[in-house]
């Protein structure tokens, strides 16, 4: 289960206080960009990046990407940051994961958070996301179905964000497809998607398929420590803070970070 598998490789205790880079193989996978075991940017061809995001906003020009972010506020750039790791995060989850890879290579990240998060938290987050989705009465794959406009939708008036989505849902794109060209989250696309699929708005092209809801939702989770400080910690914490032993884990993720299955129609 590819939620299993990240959640396995980010608690271990080789990415403790790890610095490098977790390698996520699979569809559409990813990497997440470690330093001292906090995570401060994660990527996936599954998700747009910051620099996506800010052009959305209309915070950046696309002419001159990099010399525009210095105009952006650091508080700005570290929201976007944040908003573009959740994302990358729930994308690679969302598709399938093959294994995760830890490995000390450190690669520039052009837009990082200026505060790193614990990998618990992203966990926590990517759970609620995914529980959200699965919630849904007709919850889809950001990257697998396919959707076009019924005739319902010529009938009635929309919000932007739906007509966005009208006006790109050509009956060739996906959720995730429709987020780059919209410049939106993947996550958020992916919910209104879901939305105007149950609401007869969207319709799935046929030969893809639906999933079914779940039938529990993933068990909230809870920070290690939760008192530690925010910023980046250049040497180790207390015991509250070590890792928990490959055995125990075997023992407890299942439980912490259960995910329904999801049936194929």
């Amino acid at each position: 289960m590819s939620f299993d598998l990240l959640a396995g490789a980010l608690t271990a205790r080789e990415a403790a206080r790890a610095t490098g880079t977790l390698h996520i193989t699979g569809n559409p996978g990813g990497r997440i960009h470690l330093r001292n075991g906090w995570i401060i940017s994660v990527e996936s061809a599954g998700a747009p990046g910051p620099d996506t995001l800010l052009l959305r906003s209309g915070r950046i020009s696309e002419s001159a990407a990099a010399a525009s972010r210095e105009n952006v506020g650091t508080t700005a750039l570290h929201v976007v940051a944040m908003m573009a790791t959740q994302d990358a995060a729930f994308s690679a989850v969302a598709g399938e994961i093959e294994e995760c890879v830890l490995t000390g290579d450190v690669h520039d990240v052009a837009v990082p958070m200026s505060t790193g998060v614990e990998p618990v938290r992203l966990l926590q987050e990517t759970s609620r996301r995914l529980t959200s989705l699965y919630a849904l009465p007709c919850p889809l794959s950001p990257h697998r179905e396919r959707v076009a406009p019924t005739r319902e939708a010529e009938l009635r008036e929309h919000s932007a964000v739906r007509a966005d989505v009208l006006t790109h849902a050509t009956g060739r794109r996906c959720a995730r497809d429709l987020a780059f060209v919209c410049g939106r989250s993947v996550y958020s696309v992916t919910i209104e998607v879901c939305r105007m699929v149950g609401e007869g708005l969207l319709m799935v092209v046929p030969g893809t398929t639906v999933t079914t809801p779940a039938a529990e939702p993933l068990m909230p989770l809870r920070p290690r420590n939760p008192q530690r400080p925010a910023p980046v910690p250049e040497t180790g914490a207390d015991g509250d803070d070590e890792p928990l032993p490959r055995s125990l884990r075997r023992q407890l993720l299942p439980k912490l970070f259960r995910q329904p299955e999801r049936k194929q129609l």
